[in-house]
């Protein structure tokens, strides 16, 4: 595995949320932690996977996405309201298991899920990628810090 990429501004957003010590980062994957550790090294770097705050994998939970129990295990050990985390993912079953947590959710999609009904299912904002919008974790949490019912990226969303 040499050639997996994260989606275009993940790692941008990621570095600017790590280095921001009121913010907490993590990583949920249904993948295994034989299969997703290299994977996470190839496309983060080993230094920013390292740097997680929680990382949450398949065997760590007994029931996968769309289940929310990944991310509510993930809330939990962070020790953080799961109505306070921002969850960044690609699919629907992601965005099933980010909404049944509590969760806000930000669907960065594909050209193959571009027709996807996000909204309907409850995604808070889509795009197709955050980094040509120049999401920053101001645009997601600023308005959140004072009114938990604020909506987010509603300036640059699709």
């Amino acid at each position: 595995m040499e050639k997996a990429t994260p989606r275009p501004g993940v790692l941008e957003l990621m570095d600017e949320a790590l280095s921001d010590p009121t913010v907490r980062v993590g990583v949920c994957s249904a993948s295994t932690k034989e299969a997703v550790t290299k994977v996470l090294d190839v496309t983060l770097g080993e230094e920013r996977r390292k740097g997680l705050d929680v990382t949450i994998l398949g065997n760590d939970v007994s029931r996968l996405k769309p289940d929310p129990m990944i991310y509510e295990t993930a809330a939990a050990r962070l020790g953080i309201d799961p109505t306070r985390c921002v969850v960044i993912e690609d699919s629907i079953v992601g965005l099933k298991a980010a909404k049944g947590a509590g969760m806000r959710c930000v669907i960065t999609y594909t050209t193959s899920t571009e027709t996807e009904d996000f909204y309907g299912l409850g995604a808070d904002a889509k795009m197709p990628e955050l980094g040509s919008k120049g999401v920053t974790l101001e645009m997601i949490f600023g308005a959140l810090r004072s009114d938990l019912n604020a909506e987010i990226l509603k300036d640059v969303r699709d």
